[in-house]
């Protein structure tokens, strides 16, 4: 890591992501120095996590992310809006890899302060039981945040995670406590893949010791469910089926978030953030400003006056994957209309309104304001079936499938998969179920699939970008990894020789 981040970000970045009016509290900084001194300094430090990752979830790197995937078509009047992801083009200085990078080292960061001062408030053994239980719960929080960290550093600039090359395959630097320092030979160089996913483990592992929180629909803050659904995405990662299947299935098991199967109802939770469905839906409050939109309901509809006004619409290869008119996901996620084209006249097609924009938390023209759901209940039903599929149970990977169909599709009529067809049905059903909300590209990464991107995927092929939308990447090009941003590799020496294969 670089000098600027090491010193920022490792040592005295403890600055709160301030998402416009929509923070936990009126906190917006804390100084790094002995800046954990009292129970209240530590609940600071857990609204900060709440925050940072409200603020990066479904941000733009999930626009990047999803904008390689395939799933999209840019419109001719996208403006170049994530371009260089949607035509692969990027350079090791784009501004996207040097955010991701610094912004999980921030959170990881101010984890490891709360962590250190946390546990000297615990040492110095003047709190009472009440205070260390909520010193505790905080500390499981941090754990918890550098776990998600380090993760999101994983899939972004990582290889993905495969058991007998984890150990010789890059990770990222492992970063322990707050430890300012100006001397460039006391950097960390990058771990092995093994090693990260060993410490987000541990992490974990803290975590599920400490939050005891009981999990509850909608929550906004980090419960003992939330930290077993990222439990069950990081096991599924990293080819331990077995902890995936337990970790999804317990979550499932619960009955704490029942499966929505009303159209209506299914709808108006993406409109009012209402459903069942969310085991983490961050808090927002109502504002007057019209800013701070979520950047994939901005991408797909646009922030309009009287008509939508897309950068990017699904291909026909998407909309097709659904019984569009018996799945109730198609009119919540979809709709066909006139949008607002710069380039031609006005003209219909179909686009994007998972995020339409909640009108209880904006006053005056839609915004795209939603609270973003980091994880929903759906998501482990996939999680379960993929990894029953891939410990060749296809028994239990079908009843996952079924299960999940069953509640989307009226009138669905249960079918047994089996073969590549399973695994065929699984990947098609995240499609489905998650499209504009989690970046597809770290399933195909997962998968192996490959990108082929064409033309004649387009809705309307007159309204495309001059340039991009044929896109052929083999599951092998190197450039599905990002690369350490060039100002790390230039002022680490640790990290010199480490850059990714192709950069």
């Amino acid at each position: 890591m670089n000098k600027k981040i090491i010193v920022s970000l490792l040592a005295g970045c403890c600055t709160a992501f301030t998402a416009c009016d929509m923070d936990l509290t009126s906190e917006t900084s804390i100084a790094t120095n002995e800046s954990v001194q009292s129970v209240l300094d530590c609940q600071k430090y857990s609204d900060l996590f709440h925050s940072e990752w409200r603020g990066y979830v479904q941000n733009a790197y999930a626009m990047d992310g999803l904008v390689q995937s395939g799933l999209i078509t840019a419109t001719a009047d996208y403006g170049n809006t994530y371009g260089a992801f949607y035509r692969w083009d990027y350079t090791i200085t784009d501004g996207a890899f040097s955010g991701c990078w610094a912004d999980n080292y921030n959170y990881i960061a101010n984890a490891n302060v709360l962590l250190k001062g946390g546990q000297a408030l615990l040492d110095a053994n003047t709190l009472s039981e009440k205070d260390q239980e909520l010193v505790r719960l905080y500390m499981g929080h941090a754990y918890f945040s550098r776990a998600m960290a380090y993760f999101e550093l994983a899939l972004h600039f990582c290889k993905n995670y495969d058991q007998s090359t984890a150990s010789s395959d890059y990770g990222v630097p492992l970063v322990y406590e707050y430890n300012p320092s100006s001397n460039a030979g006391t950097y960390p160089g990058r771990s092995s893949l093994a090693e990260t996913f060993q410490q987000i483990n541990e992490d974990l592992a803290m975590a599920e010791q400490l939050v005891t929180t009981p999990g509850e629909q909608n929550s906004a803050y980090i419960t003992a469910d939330v930290v077993k659904a990222l439990k069950a995405r990081v096991a599924l990662e990293q080819e331990d089926y077995a902890s995936a299947i337990a970790a999804a299935t317990s979550l499932i098991k619960s009955g704490t978030y029942p499966l929505m199967s009303d159209a209506a109802a299914y709808t108006d939770m993406w409109i009012h953030d209402n459903g069942t469905e969310a085991i983490w839906q961050f808090k927002m409050v109502k504002g007057t400003e019209e800013s701070c939109p979520n950047s994939l309901g901005s991408s797909f509809a646009g922030i309009i006056d009287v008509l939508p006004r897309p950068s990017y619409i699904p291909t026909k290869t998407v909309l097709a994957l659904y019984d569009q008119e018996n799945d109730i996901r198609y009119d919540a996620y979809f709709k066909y209309d006139t949008i607002d084209a710069q380039s031609v006249a006005d003209f219909p097609l179909t686009y994007c309104i998972k995020w339409p924009g909640n009108p209880d938390l904006h006053d005056g023209k839609t915004e795209r304001r939603n609270q973003n759901k980091a994880f929903r209940i759906s998501e482990m039903y996939l999680i379960a079936a993929e990894a029953y599929a891939m410990s060749g149970d296809e028994a239990n990977a079908s009843a996952m499938l079924n299960e999940l169909k069953s509640a989307r599709i009226q009138g669905w009529n249960e079918v047994n998969y089996s073969g590549t067809a399973l695994m065929k049905e699984i990947q098609d059903e995240y499609v489905r179920e998650l499209f504009a909300e989690n970046p597809h590209i770290f399933n195909m990464k997962r998968w192996g699939i490959g990108l082929n991107r064409s033309v004649a995927e387009a809705q309307v092929v007159s309204y495309l970008p001059a340039l991009g939308t044929d896109m052929v990447k083999s599951a092998d090009d190197p450039w599905w990894v990002w690369p350490i941003p060039k100002e790390e590799i230039d002022s680490n020496p640790q990290i010199k020789d480490q850059q990714n294969e192709g950069y």
